[in-house]
């Protein structure tokens, strides 16, 4: 079956909301099955932790962990705030993502299980998934191919896409993690920002196919 509708999936790995939309992400994607398009756009949360503390008037890792237990709260998903507590923020998400474009390009499937593997990592168990060691040892455990990781970090492929992503995210005015954009095949346009209920999601993909009819 040719796809229907087309949707770009705006997250970081070390997104706590994204983490949190893990679930209604995945019944949006169950629901359409082959009728979707689907595709994760990397758009890095911050290139340095010392000026994303800085912008959210902090001094230390440590006092952003109250906010991990707010998102939690407000999601009813349990997260843990041991990352930031234990100072195991990356210095800077954008590697993450670089890594996780390499991932998404030597096989689709299995860099989308390793992003939200990378979550699992950051949010349950305080890992730093900036660690270049950690990286590769999550990717291998998926069965991701790491010469084609290594390959598409060389080339510059990797760097390509996140560019690429981070162009379109500005193109189409995202500024929150995450974001679901959904176009039909008449090229009408859903954008939806922040985490939603998955039945919001399917009713708007469901709208524009219909539009699309």
């Amino acid at each position: 079956m040719e796809p229907v509708l087309f949707a770009d999936w705006y997250t970081d790995p070390f997104c706590s909301w994204s983490f949190a939309a893990e679930e209604a992400i995945a019944r949006f994607r169950s629901h359409f099955g082959d009728r979707l398009s689907f595709r994760h756009r990397l758009f890095p949360l911050y290139s340095s932790i010392g000026e994303f503390l800085q912008k959210h008037g902090l001094a230390s890792q440590q006092e952003f962990a109250p906010r991990i237990g707010k998102v939690s709260r407000a999601t009813g998903v349990a997260m843990s705030p041991k990352v930031w507590e234990m100072g195991q923020a990356p210095s800077s998400s954008e590697e993450c993502c670089r890594f996780a474009e390499a991932a998404l390009i030597a096989d689709p499937e299995k860099g989308g299980r390793f992003l939200t593997r990378l979550r699992e990592l950051a949010f349950l168990d305080g890992h730093n998934i900036g660690d270049p060691e950690l990286l590769g040892k999550t990717a291998r455990a998926l069965g991701l191919d790491m010469s084609l990781i290594e390959e598409a970090l060389r080339s510059g492929r990797a760097t390509e896409a996140l560019e690429e992503d981070r162009e379109k995210a500005r193109s189409e005015g995202v500024t929150v993690r995450p974001t679901l954009v959904m176009t039909n095949s008449e090229g009408d346009r859903v954008f939806i920002g922040g985490l939603r209920n998955p039945d919001l999601f399917i009713l708007a993909g469901e709208s524009l196919i219909r539009e699309a009819s």
